[in-house]
């Protein structure tokens, strides 16, 4: 362990002067800047379309694992940590597009006066005014929306708080072209359920309060259930991630994924479960499979998104798309999703209308973008 330590130390220290020295040489034009392994497939086909010459294109990482990964594929990436070095690096980095899915900028890290734009791009297709902080996005220079309803939300937020005025291109989710083109669609297994609830501040969250007796309703039923977690209840909900691992983490019935990728879990499972989490969006529009919403409390970090729209994305999608259950029926849940899983017939077209409605740049997003900040660029 302790030789571990040391290595990644050693890692760190030559990584991140080396990207620094880099600079004075010459200024990069494209840094990708990723906080976890969990993102790569959102940004990995954009970083491919620009990681190329004339340009100068970076990865800086703070996930080792992360860094191991495109290392050996010989990406120009660096590993700079969660602490010190990442700070330093984030205050003097230079170059002309920063680009990254980190909300926030300014608050959880600064920007440097060296760098010319950021550059925001979403790993999830929900609306931008209600899940998110209210000045999620208030720092970034360019917005790569997935659709025209982000792009209006996002200015008319801008004119009610007299922001200026930031650039926003409608690319399209990057995310949902890579399912598209690298799953396997026909391997789910009729028996097994993916079980995806999302994290929440609040201590009665579903996952919280619910885990525990939705996994064991499905299993106890015959049903295997992928047991999901998001990345965030395992780091600040330990005590009840562990003893959801305590009780049924022997039990052959039980799968955890904590994989980086969710798509594995996504192609095995003919039904999601979940209470907020974006994975159900991208489970119906790559998968068309069925997604069970628990209806318990909504997901809110923007207490004024009224002033924007009562109305967003993620709910017009859970009304015309997904099935709800009412937390007080969450004990017939076995019942429900065998009946769903033989009788219900999911609307592929209804779907993909509204898919083609509210997303743009179908199967081609990544590139449209790279194309936006190369012509940005000249």
């Amino acid at each position: 362990m302790l030789l571990q330590k040391i290595k990644s130390f050693i890692i760190l220290l030559g990584s991140s002067l080396k990207f620094l020295f880099f600079q004075f040489k010459k200024k990069r034009d494209f840094v990708f800047f990723s906080e976890s392994h969990n993102y790569k497939l959102n940004y990995i086909d954009l970083l491919n379309n620009l990681n190329k010459e004339p340009y100068v294109t970076s990865l800086i990482t703070s996930d080792i694992n992360e860094y191991f990964d495109f290392k050996k594929n010989n990406y120009d990436v660096y590993y700079i940590g969660k602490g010190f070095f990442r700070t330093v690096i984030f205050n003097f980095l230079s170059c002309k597009y920063m680009i990254m899915t980190m909300t926030d900028l300014g608050n959880n890290l600064n920007k440097s006066l060296f760098c010319d734009n950021y550059v925001y791009f979403f790993h999830c297709m929900h609306s931008t005014h209600k899940i998110y902080t209210p000045k999620a996005f208030d720092n970034y220079d360019i917005i790569f929306s997935v659709g025209a309803f982000q792009t209006n939300e996002i200015k008319k937020n801008e004119n009610i708080n007299n922001l200026k005025k930031k650039k926003i291109y409608e690319t399209g989710y990057f995310y949902l072209d890579y399912l598209d083109k690298n799953s396997n669609k026909s391997i789910a297994k009729t028996n097994c359920i993916l079980f995806a609830p999302s994290w929440n501040y609040d201590v009665d969250s579903l996952f919280n309060k619910y885990a525990d007796l939705i996994i064991g309703n499905l299993i106890n039923s015959g049903f295997n259930v992928i047991f999901r977690p998001h990345p965030e209840i395992i780091k600040r909900n330990k005590s009840e991630y562990d003893f959801i691992l305590n009780k049924f983490g022997t039990n052959e019935n039980f799968i955890l994924d904590v994989n980086p990728s969710n798509i594995q879990a996504m192609e095995k499972s003919s039904l999601l479960i979940t209470d907020n989490s974006a994975i159900s969006i991208e489970y119906s529009f790559a998968f068309y499979r069925p997604v069970i919403f628990i209806d318990y409390k909504e997901k809110i970090h923007n207490k004024n998104y009224h002033s924007i729209s009562s109305s967003t994305f993620e709910s017009e999608f859970k009304k015309e798309i997904a099935l709800s259950v009412p937390i007080k029926e969450i004990n017939k849940l076995n019942l429900i999703c065998e009946d769903t899983i033989k009788n219900y017939k999911f609307n592929i077209h209804k779907t993909d209308a509204l898919k083609k409605n509210f997303l743009s740049n179908i199967s081609k997003s990544s590139e449209v973008a790279a194309q936006f900040l190369m012509n940005d660029n000249k």
